[in-house]
């Protein structure tokens, strides 16, 4: 009886989630990796406890009157220690720049990971910052915290001033970000300086451009015959276009084709290994292709990554279901969907 109860759940959160996902191309970014305010608002008070032995516990409310930087980060997967380490390299470079400008730095756990964990991730990424640990991940509901590893810049009144996640320019906006809220550019001049020189496309370029984007209105339509043509064209005019490729990757999976679509989704990839929506598509081409192991350690290692990201719990749910894990696929459908729910109250949505 409550195998048939959890397999009735199921069908109804895939019949959901399915006509979601649906239309996934639509769908908005995510900027801001907090819930519980925005820039410009007050942050929310938190108490921090120390890592090091001999030094005293931090509060936000503490650190009033001068602005401070905070990273936030876990380590309790292998991919979380790389790209929290990474990230914590990347704000260590700017060590220098932001003692020059009174900005007080900060490195957060918020994971309850092992002593053992965090000094693997301090060494790694060289960070000299004063390590605290979020007890009970309080800091982590209060505050909201959305995606990880993410800063939060607070400017001496309190106020936030910005919030990001991992990007390649972080370093440059970042330190926009900074020079924003000390007042010593504007916002406009940050942009001109983080935009690069845009160059003329060629001919070719712009033909397969209009290819592709005619591919996504006849996507939204519903019309996958007509889209998958377009796309196809886009690639036959310019083959290092990675988007059209991807988009004729992940047609291709949904026709069940798939020699084609790992020709495609491997050509997407080539241009652009970072490609989020191309790790997710390669995890699904992984489950169809009945390698269900490799397919899960794919889609978790985006979800350790980008845990905004409803569509790699959906289909790392579809992986679970096919390996007879109900019970851990019920619980990633549930979570794609909350995550689906969030967005939608927001009116915001990731990529």
């Amino acid at each position: 009886m409550e195998t048939n109860r959890q397999c009735r759940l199921i069908v109804r959160i895939l019949v959901v989630l399915s006509v979601l996902f649906f239309n996934i191309n639509t769908l908005m970014a995510v900027a801001f990796p907090f819930r519980e305010f925005v820039e410009g608002d007050p942050v929310p008070d938190v108490t921090l406890k120390s890592f090091q032995a001999g030094q005293s516990a931090a509060s936000f409310s503490g650190l009033k009157g001068k602005p401070f930087l905070a990273v936030f980060w876990g380590a309790d997967l292998p991919e979380k220690v790389a790209h929290s380490a990474k990230i914590l390299a990347e704000v260590e470079s700017l060590a220098a720049f932001l003692k020059q400008r009174n900005v007080q730095r900060l490195s957060v756990n918020v994971q309850n990971d092992s002593a053992a964990v965090i000094n693997e991730v301090i060494a790694q990424s060289g960070s000299t910052m004063n390590v605290y640990l979020d007890e009970n991940q309080k800091a982590y509901a209060t505050l909201g915290i959305f995606v990880m590893p993410t800063i939060l810049l607070v400017d001496k009144d309190g106020k936030v001033a910005a919030g990001m996640g991992y990007s390649r320019d972080l370093i440059d906006r970042l330190k926009g970000s900074v020079e924003i809220m000390l007042g010593e550019k504007t916002a406009e001049q940050v942009a001109a300086e983080l935009r690069p020189e845009m160059r003329e496309a060629s001919d070719e370029e712009k033909n397969s451009r209009r290819h592709f984007d005619f591919g996504l209105v006849m996507l939204k339509r519903g019309q996958m015959d007509a889209a998958l043509r377009e796309f196809a064209k886009a690639v036959e005019i310019d083959p290092a276009m990675s988007e059209a490729h991807l988009q004729l990757g992940c047609l291709y999976l949904a026709g069940n084709e798939l020699e084609k679509a790992e020709g495609s989704i491997n050509k997407a990839l080539e241009t652009d290994p970072d490609s989020v929506p191309g790790k997710i598509c390669r995890g699904e081409l992984l489950r169809l292709k009945g390698e269900l192991d490799k397919a899960a350690k794919e889609l978790q290692a985006v979800i350790a990554a980008h845990p905004d990201k409803y569509d790699a719990y959906y289909n790392l749910g579809r992986v679970l279901t096919d390996q007879k894990k109900d019970r851990e696929a019920m619980d990633m459908y549930k979570k794609g969907y909350l995550l689906i729910l969030n967005h939608s109250v927001a009116g915001k949505f990731p990529q």
